[in-house]
């Protein structure tokens, strides 16, 4: 806007009354707040919305991820892996072909009935066993598997 503009603007104000004045002064300000609420408000409390759902969901998730992880059992951390994992063989129904411990490693290969092997092994990871490598083979029925553990 150019000076004779706001020359023309200042005399039109000026032929104003006081009440119309104060009404178009009130009516800039509503506008001033209803532009402030829909540019700077509304959208920072979208905005927080928003981050608060994402916080929820990834508790959730965490919450999720941590009844997931198998829980451990103390009593059978203290007793040796190779007696452990042998015990718990036996108990299983499975045998046992060859074990042979290499420093905080047992290599052995067991085979038998294939969900009583699976499950045998779940137990191995719940009492604390790190499954290093597994290669499974399926001969006659019986499911046979060549395993790693390091405690």
């Amino acid at each position: 806007m150019n000076v004779m503009g706001w020359l023309a603007l200042k005399q039109a104000w000026g032929r104003t009354s006081r009440r119309e004045q104060g009404l178009l002064l009130g009516l800039a300000g509503l506008v001033l707040v209803a532009l402030a609420y829909t540019a700077i408000w509304q959208p920072t409390r979208q905005r927080l919305e928003v981050a608060e759902r994402q916080h929820r969901q990834q508790a959730e998730l965490m919450a999720r991820i941590q009844r997931a992880e198998p829980t451990r059992d103390a009593t059978a951390a203290t007793r040796p892996l190779s007696v452990r994992v042998n015990e718990d063989a036996t108990a299983a129904g499975l045998d046992i072909a060859e074990m042979e411990v290499d420093g905080d490693s047992l290599r052995l290969a067991v085979g038998g009935e294939a969900n009583s092997l699976l499950r045998w092994l779940d137990q191995q990871e719940r009492e604390g066993a790190v499954l290093q490598s597994l290669t499974l083979e399926a001969e006659n029925g019986v499911l046979g598997a060549r395993v790693v553990l390091r405690q």
